[in-house]
């Protein structure tokens, strides 16, 4: 299946939620987690990124990040987005 990022799929939307809200509310439904790793650069620094949960990898999937190894992005399938949207919206809209 086809994958793109939440920003892109967000604009091809025309969504009025913004990545940071979107992601905020994947945590909450805990389809999406936060995660650590050490920086490469920095000794002694961590660097934080999100991935998809076990339940969150039924709408995407963790792709692995060229430009910063033992990371990840979370990539949404294009044919589920307008399911995820709506449980996204939904959540907003109980809040």
């Amino acid at each position: 299946m086809k994958t793109d990022s939440m920003t892109n799929l967000l604009k091809q939307h025309n969504a009025e939620v913004s990545v940071v809200k979107a992601n905020k509310v994947l945590v909450a439904l805990e389809l999406l987690e936060d995660k650590e790793r050490p920086s490469s650069k920095y000794e002694g620094k961590i660097k934080k990124y999100k991935a998809l949960t076990e339940k969150g990898l039924a709408y995407g999937i963790n792709k692995d990040n060229p430009s910063s190894p033992g990371q990840t992005t979370p990539h949404y399938y294009v044919e589920k987005f307008d399911q995820l949207y709506s449980l996204i919206e939904k959540e907003i809209s109980n809040k």
